[in-house]
């Protein structure tokens, strides 16, 4: 699996150990998720929005698109930022990791039965994807921002204090959701 062709905004992190530890992490979430090439396009976004998976099961917005959003997103707003004078207050590379790690625990979140439908699994749902995903990565020593990020990016980090990046990841994966999750209630 050629990862880089998967999320090419890893060529966005300046910092090769960085880069290499983002690549690792998401190797090691789609293998134990057991994720081939070809299931990318059916591992949908959120399960919260059912109609983005369509009648052959592929999701009209998969994970993947979902993930490459944000972090696009991301690296649009730290640009805006730079021009505002406010790039040299934020880390860019630690903002794009972030941004590409923000769901990784989705990769062994969902699970696809024999019939090709995605679910949530038990653990899922009892430990939900932000924790699976700082369990995941553990292993690779991953900078705060990214660890905040995957485990503050959605409703657990509510009630804390979000580091300016991770605030920022919070702020665009919402913005990948809620609008869409209104549009799809609409039609």
């Amino acid at each position: 699996m050629d990862i880089t062709k998967l999320f090419p905004e890893l060529n966005e992190i300046n910092d090769k150990e960085l880069r290499e530890k983002v690549t690792k992490s998401l190797k090691k979430a789609i293998k134990l998720g057991g994720w081939a090439d070809e299931d990318f396009k059916f591992i949908p976004a959120t399960l919260l929005i059912p109609d983005l998976i369509l009648e052959d099961q592929v999701a009209k917005i998969s994970l993947v698109d979902h993930i490459r959003a944000v972090t696009q997103m991301c690296i649009a707003t730290y640009e805006t930022y730079s021009n505002l004078g406010l790039g040299d207050k934020l880390n860019r590379d630690e903002l794009i990791a972030g941004a590409l790690l923000h769901d990784v625990g989705k990769f062994t979140e969902y699970e696809r039965d024999s019939s090709g439908k995605i679910f949530q699994t038990l653990e899922g749902n009892r430990i939900r994807h932000p924790a699976m995903g700082l369990e995941l990565v553990s292993e690779f020593n991953l900078p705060i921002i990214v660890r905040q990020a995957i485990v503050f990016h959605s409703k657990e980090g509510d009630k804390i204090n979000r580091l300016p990046e991770v605030d920022i990841i919070h702020r665009v994966d919402f913005l990948c959701f809620s609008p869409i999750k209104k549009i799809f209630e609409e039609n």
